[in-house]
């Protein structure tokens, strides 16, 4: 299973130094590349942890989330109120509520027409998480700050999800922390701004926001799916070969050596794990593939590049395991003379009986030939 750190200029977390965590309010700008994501503000008293959020993918929302804390400062019941203001189909306003007892979560949250009670084993202490919810991250840090020590482990439950994700934060340096934030990976935190993960944003705290004001801006501007979901088919042969996958924009950055670091597995796109299925059997690069599904990952290196094909299939996209590889194999490397701005993966019919399967992202080009046997 990856567990990997990423570079700078990746996701994104809340201030966790000294100075952050004595602070009794804030604002963050969420970044993604050069597009703001979300933006967010919070004020947190001894009892009541409340705060609002605009987040424009993949529509325009508005919520507004309060945490109420009982003797102690454990939490006894969270709030989310949020209103669609982009427009467009479904609900314009929902409303979700956790109460905490003990070890469990009692969660109310909308379903279909109707609202869904469950309730949900998180074990004691747990705090709720919500999409590009830095407030709530910043309180597990105060937490961790209290406790004392290196080290700190508690849970976040997703509003929607039925198992609560562990968390698990480590002390770095005198500013700064990382935190293992259940599948979204690990972030590095250090005072005034954040960064790291799977969601590749970067969040920053900021002074004097106005916040209604972009708020209002952004209703009508939503980014959509920040790595829509595609395919691509072909036969090649008389073979039927497809792959899905997910497509990341480079948005502004930099991408293999940055968000993709050098050397390490990089489950080649975004979201799931991307999926090749053929109906015959295959050569690829020189090696016999049998008729199947398989996941594929790739290493980017300065020096060349893997091909990685894996047995395992429906997998997260950070969920890699090198026990299910059926071949590692090299793949043809060349610059491109126009940017690609979107990750695209093209399977190219060449002559009679084989093809080529292609990465383009950025300036790079990364192929492997095939046949059918």
């Amino acid at each position: 299973m990856i567990r990997r750190l990423p570079l700078p200029l990746l996701c994104a977390a809340a201030l966790l130094g000294p100075a952050a965590l004595a602070a009794q309010s804030g604002q963050f700008v969420v970044r993604l590349g050069n597009d703001t994501l979300a933006i967010e503000q919070y004020t947190r008293t001894a009892d009541r942890l409340q705060g609002e959020q605009v987040v424009r993918s993949p529509r325009t929302v508005h919520r507004i989330y309060t945490a109420s804390f009982g003797a102690g400062g454990a939490l006894e019941r969270f709030e989310l109120v949020s209103h669609n203001v982009s427009g467009g189909p479904g609900p314009q306003e929902s409303r979700s509520t956790v109460e905490f007892r003990g070890d469990s979560a009692i969660v109310t949250r909308p379903r279909g027409d109707g609202t869904l009670t469950e309730r949900v084993k998180v074990g004691a202490g747990a705090l709720p998480y919500i999409n590009q919810g830095w407030g709530l991250v910043e309180e597990v840090a105060r937490r961790a700050r209290a406790a004392g020590g290196d080290h700190y482990t508690t849970a976040m439950l997703q509003l929607g999800n039925d198992e609560p994700w562990t968390v698990e934060l480590s002390r770095v340096g005198s500013d700064s922390m990382t935190i293992l934030l259940g599948p979204l990976g690990l972030l590095r935190m250090r005072v005034d701004d954040g960064g790291g993960s799977t969601m590749q944003v970067t969040v920053q705290r900021v002074q004097g926001l106005d916040f209604a004001g972009m708020g209002k801006a952004f209703a009508p501007r939503s980014l959509g799916s920040l790595s829509p979901g595609d395919s691509v088919k072909a036969t090649v042969a008389g073979a039927a070969v497809a792959v899905r996958y997910s497509r990341p924009s480079a948005r502004g950055r930099v991408i293999f050596g940055g968000v993709v670091p050098w050397n390490q597995v990089w489950r080649t796109g975004a979201n799931a794990a991307t999926v090749l299925e053929t109906d015959a059997d295959l050569i690829v690069a020189g090696t016999r593939l049998p008729a199947g599904k398989y996941s594929l990952w790739t290493i980017p290196a300065p020096s060349g590049w893997k091909l990685i094909v894996n047995r395992n299939t429906g997998q997260w996209g950070t969920d890699y395991d090198a026990q299910y590889d059926f071949a590692r194999l090299d793949m043809k490397v060349e610059p491109l003379t126009r940017p690609v701005e979107q990750f695209t993966i093209a399977i190219e019919p060449r002559g009679k009986g084989g093809g080529v399967l292609a990465l383009e992202w950025e300036r790079t080009r990364a192929s492997i030939p095939f046949s059918r046997k």
